[in-house]
Order: C-alpha cells, then structure tokens, then sequence
C-alpha cells in the first residue's frame, strides 16, 4: 500500500507503487558481458539478493546494451515467477523468446498497456542498440512511464540530454519520482549524445515535472572516465540549487 523504491545498482530499481511491483533493467550478473570473463566487473554486490524480491509483477526493459538487458537475471525472473511480464522496445522481443522468456510484451514509442491498476508506457529516449558487430541500431531503445491513479513513475533508461524530457513531463506528467541516469559521462566529446551528465540529469528531472528524482546508472560497473564516486555528488550539488533541492 505504501510506494517505496529500491536501488539496486547501475539502472535496476525496484519500485512498488499502486499494488504492484516491477523492476527496471535488472541486472545480477558479475559482468556485462557476452563472455563471463571479459568485460568490466561490478565495484558493488547487488542492494538485494535476487531471491529476496518480492513477486514481481513486470520488468521494463530500456535497451538491449548488455549492461541493460541481462539474460541470465531475466531467465532467473522468469523462472522465479512465470507470470512476471517482460516489457521491452520494439524489436527486442525475439532476444527473450530465444532464451524461454515467453511472456514479452513489444511496444513502440507512443503505445501503453495496461496491468491491473497501471498504465505502461513506452517513450523516447536519446540513445542507440547493439550487442553484436552487425545490430546496431536495429532494435528500439526507450524510456518508461508507469502511471496510476494516485502515483506516477518515470525511468529514463539510458539516454543523453534531449527536448523529449520536456513533451513527456507536458503529456504525461508531473511524475512523483523519476529516475535519471547521472554516470558515464566522460569524455564528454564521446558520451554527449548517448548519456547526461548529472547536471543534464537534473535539468532532465525538472523538464518532467518530477517532485522527486533518484540517480541511477553510476559506482556499479566501470564503464567511462570520471571517478566512480563524482556523479551522485555533483548531482546532488546541482539539486540542491534547483526547484529538486526541497525534495
């Protein structure tokens, strides 16, 4: 009955609002990786245990990079709870029934399904897909709002600093909580376009409308150049001088 919201680590965030419970982008596995051994390592374990979630309801899935979509925890969601819906952008859907996921639901910017009491939706987001040489961009990449009668969620996935923060707050907002990716932002020539830096995150959670924002999508994996712990603390600084620094 009463929301709360749980950070996992990187972009997985356990949210219950509305009697239901969904994760976003969930990842358990040590690497992001389509080896085990290679690739960057977590810093930190999981905030949870996998086989300590409450029965999921839904995933939202925001893109296919590995770090995003992780097989191995989505078979194991599977297998926990049968019944949990996997929501992905368009296009990612036969990736899961490759691996046994067989309750997918594919939608595309603009389209909404509802679940018991929510309403999903699947929005744009600024960024790209590839998990081999010969797929980039082949599948869709989004955002997510989950909106109900008395609460409503944003999860902006992965993405750069774009004018669709401010159409989607417009439309669908003000959202309760958003939660905006703030890591991965050096160099900045590079990573502009694909990721905010956690003043953009900021700007981000005002051109939605948020009351309140949580930083995700940094001291999990190694993933740029800037010091694992600078992002929360330049995000926090650049809150507390905005319309966010009451929250």
């Amino acid at each position: 009955d009463s929301p709360s919201v749980t950070w996992i680590g990187h972009a997985s965030v356990l949210v219950q609002m509305e009697h239901v419970s969904f994760l976003t982008d969930p990842i358990w596995s040590d690497r992001p990786s389509p080896v085990p051994f290679a690739g960057p390592s977590r810093f930190v374990e999981p905030g949870l245990k996998i086989e300590d979630l409450p029965p999921i309801d839904f995933v939202l899935i925001s893109h296919n990079h590995y770090d995003h979509l992780d097989l191995p925890t989505l078979r194991a969601l599977a297998d926990r709870n049968p019944a949990t819906i996997f929501y992905v952008p368009l296009g990612n859907g036969a990736l899961l029934n490759q691996q046994g996921i067989s309750n997918v639901e594919e939608l595309d910017w603009g389209q909404t399904h509802v679940y018991k009491e929510v309403t999903i939706a699947c929005l744009p987001a600024q960024h790209w897909s590839k998990r081999s040489l010969t797929d980039e961009r082949r599948a869709l990449w989004s955002s997510w709002a989950v909106i109900g009668e008395e609460r409503r969620f944003y999860f902006a996935g992965d993405t750069g600093y774009f004018d669709g923060f401010k159409l989607i707050g417009e439309a669908l907002g003000p959202f309760d909580l958003v939660a905006v990716p703030v890591g991965a932002y050096q160099p900045r020539a590079m990573m502009r376009e694909s990721h905010m830096n956690p003043e953009e995150a900021v700007r981000a959670a005002i051109d939605l409308r948020a009351t309140s924002a949580v930083a995700i999508h940094f001291g999990t994996f190694d993933l740029s150049d800037e010091p694992l712990a600078e992002p929360p603390q330049r995000f926090s600084e650049a809150a507390k001088n905005s319309k966010l620094g009451s929250n």
